[in-house]
This record gives structure tokens, C-alpha cells and sequence, in this order.
């Protein structure tokens, strides 16, 4: 699976795009895949999911929507952590990952 956080977000396997309903679920793949492949935890989640309009109860509403990001990827790329989740890819999977690797190595052999 590939990610593109640069332009819309948006997830792809292979050349077919995934459907990504909502822009909650399509910020939660946004914010896990800015730390890919690490722990977030749950409090950044809702913090920059809701912000200060959080819901009661915002620790099952992000339950639910993992529960729902996991059917549209793949249970096994959204894990669980100790306190948070954490996008199961590798670096290069994501686009902006990726750029930010392609500078870093243009700049090293300047």
C-alpha cells in the first residue's frame, strides 16, 4: 500500500485507489502516516482529530474509527500500541516520507 499526503490524501494498492469515506478517517491515515511505522499516541490522535470540539467519549470514537481505517487498508497496517496506534508501513510508502528522504540524500552529496 502506498500513502499520498502530498496534494489529497489518499491510499493506494498498486494503482487502485482505496476508499476513504470522511475526512476523520482520511486525517486519521493522514496523522498515523506522518509518523509511520511509529507509535502516535491516542491522546495526539484526538487531540488533532477533534481538537477542543472532542466527543464524549473520544477514546471509543477513535476506536471506531481505526475499527473502520483497518477495513478500508487492512487490519494488519493499523496496529495497536501501548496507548496509541501505529501505521504498519515502511517509510518509503509514504510520499511525503519519501520526499523528506530524497532531500536529505540530495543534500548529503552536495
Amino acid at each position: 500500500m502506498h500513502v499520498g499526503l502530498l496534494g489529497t490524501v489518499e491510499a493506494r494498492r498498486g494503482t487502485d485507489p482505496l476508499p476513504l469515506p470522511g475526512v476523520r478517517l482520511r486525517g486519521l491515515l493522514a496523522r498515523l502516516a506522518l509518523d509511520v511505522d511509529r507509535p502516535v499516541p491516542t491522546s495526539a490522535l484526538v487531540d488533532d482529530l477533534w481538537g477542543a470540539a472532542a466527543p464524549d467519549g473520544a477514546g471509543n470514537a477513535l476506536q471506531a474509527l481505526v475499527s473502520r481505517l483497518r477495513r478500508a487498508v487492512g487490519a494488519e497496517l493499523v496496529g495497536t500500541e501501548a496507548g496509541g496506534y501505529r501505521l504498519r508501513l515502511p517509510p518509503d510508502a509514504v510520499d511525503a516520507a519519501r520526499f523528506e528522504r530524497l532531500v536529505g540524500d540530495a543534500a548529503a552529496a552536495e
